[in-house]
């Protein structure tokens, strides 16, 4: 499709949509995307690794997500089309690097779907003993955790949607615990349990940042529905900034309140032993159920259905998006084209069932939330990363398509949100960084699945070469950064912090570089 009519075509889809999302509604859209399963167990796996300086690793997640998501907005305003995380950097690398990028968001997703319904299981195990031990299901909660993710998917088949009612009611029960925990928790606090502040050191509050960058995922529903946003130049951005500092504020309250209202005595813990802190399953219901300070277990009830409402209402959802993806690259001829089809009630049946047998899958061979997370934060990022390069690149080669908001200092922005997404990949940690990244390795034979000529694969070597660096510096990095290890191999340690860091900046400052220049004449 030429550029003229693809102008043609987004301007042509602008007319026919009314203008009626504001500030509110975006706002609302934004914090009620990003808000769901991780605050309600996280702070717990993050003591484990970072102890109180888990507040500095969310604050740091909260800043680089903000990068990230301002690319976003200008993209968003100046091509508002569908399956951004895909469309959008296809624009700018093209079919092939559209198909990984995509890919791997497609990986994000139906991964992700197999955290939240980890984490619904756990936190269903306040109620019903034996389905978790720690974050990590047993056989008895994989059985409910697949039972739960086909019961999802047989309701989508029937076209049944999770409607605007029930996203009310399930962000409401969301929301007010947590504001009721943070509120409540403050009236507890232990001051003497916030120090050492780093017991860690910055290693443990690295670690940290990484695995909760996934409570921040989900920010790039805020350009979906840019054609129908008033003033989109001021309401975009202003939005994100909004709903990042709302966001951020939300979770540094609440994770406040969590490490304040730790009562080791009854919890049954020796004083300042973190590592027993992340075995906690529900954490913010446990600290609440056993504050001797407190004695309130309403609240212990209350922060568990919470729980149980936000993360069973975010699967189902997700369950549905998940099946979105596939069958909108299908659409474009750039996946399996049995999968672009609906059924009688207009849903892709094919198309869902496929992801749903991906994300049995990955609960079955990962039941371990936390490692989940890692993959799916790592598979995230990726795509993150290609839409803050798709800036620059489609500053030259759409220039003349309208930009209601332009990024200030672009160039210097987007360069800096990809060195710190660089980062947070490498923080992920060794298998995961490795696991992440093969899994995306695998989108280029699939892609030769359905095209095999016009590959345009020298525009986008640049996207093998930045995954493969990225394992050799997690192999030969800073052996604390090591998670879960289930390979017989450890990092060598040849690159301490923060020479490691140091690495990395540089060899994203190359790879941004070189993939600009390989795609700036279009």
């Amino acid at each position: 499709m030429t550029l003229v009519s693809y102008n043609e075509r987004v301007f042509m889809s602008r007319s026919k949509l009314k203008k009626e999302i504001g500030l509110l509604t975006l706002v609302s859209i934004g914090v009620g995307g990003i808000i769901g399963s991780g605050i309600f167990i996280l702070p717990a796996n993050m003591a484990a690794l970072a102890g109180p300086g888990l507040l500095l690793a969310i604050l740091i997640s909260g800043v680089i997500t903000t990068f990230l998501a301002l690319a976003y907005a200008e993209l968003g305003a100046a091509f508002p089309i569908t399956g951004g995380p895909f469309s959008l950097p296809r624009l700018a690398l093209g079919d092939i690097g559209g198909f990984i990028i995509g890919w791997g968001y497609f990986l994000y997703l139906f991964i992700g779907t197999a955290a939240l319904i980890e984490i619904f299981i756990v936190y269903l195990g306040f109620y019903v003993p034996g389905l978790s031990a720690g974050a990590t299901l047993t056989p008895l909660g994989i059985i409910i955790a697949l039972g739960s993710l086909w019961l999802f998917t047989f309701m989508n088949l029937f076209g049944v949607k999770w409607g605007g009612l029930y996203s009310i009611i399930t962000t409401i029960g969301k929301i007010l615990p947590l504001l009721l925990f943070a509120v409540i928790g403050f009236a507890a606090i232990d001051g003497h349990n916030f120090t050492p502040f780093l017991p860690f050191g910055l290693t443990g509050v690295t670690l940290a940042s990484t695995l909760f960058f996934w409570s921040y995922t989900g920010f790039e529903a805020i350009v979906v529905p840019s054609e129908e946003v008033k003033d989109p130049a001021k309401t975009i951005p202003r939005a994100i900034l909004l709903t990042m500092l709302i966001t951020m504020a939300t979770y540094l309250l609440v994770a406040t309140a969590f490490l304040g209202m730790i009562d080791w005595q009854g919890l049954g813990i020796n004083f300042m032993n973190w590592s027993a802190i992340g075995e906690l399953g529900s954490p913010l219901a446990q600290v609440t159920l056993s504050s001797t300070t407190l004695k309130i277990g309403w609240l212990a009830s209350l922060i568990a259905i919470g729980a149980i409402i936000a993360t069973g209402g975010s699967s189902g959802t997700w369950v549905l998006i998940q099946g979105r993806i596939p069958f909108a690259m299908a659409k474009e001829s750039l996946f399996w084209s049995k999968l672009n089809a609906v059924n009688r009630y207009g849903v892709p049946a094919r198309s869902l069932i496929f992801t749903s047998l991906l994300t049995s899958i990955t609960i079955i061979a990962i039941p371990h939330f936390v490692s989940v997370s890692l993959i799916a934060s790592m598979t995230a990022l990726v795509p993150y990363a290609a839409a803050v390069l798709a800036v620059p690149i489609l500053r030259k080669t759409k220039r003349e398509t309208p930009r209601p908001f332009k990024l200030p200092f672009y160039r210097l922005f987007t360069l800096m949100g990809f060195v710190f997404a660089t980062w947070l990949i490498y923080w992920a940690s060794w298998p995961w960084t490795l696991v992440g990244a093969l899994l995306i390795f695998l989108g280029f034979p699939a892609f030769l699945l359905v095209r095999r000529v016009h590959l345009e694969l020298k525009r986008n070597v640049w996207i093998a070469c930045y995954l493969l660096g990225i394992i050799i510096i997690s192999m030969i990095g800073d052996q604390h950064f090591e998670l879960n290890n289930f390979t017989p191999y450890s990092p060598l340690g040849l690159l301490k912090m923060p020479y490691d860091l140091v690495v990395l900046t540089l060899f994203s400052i190359m790879i941004y570089s070189w993939a600009y220049r390989l795609n700036n004449r279009g």
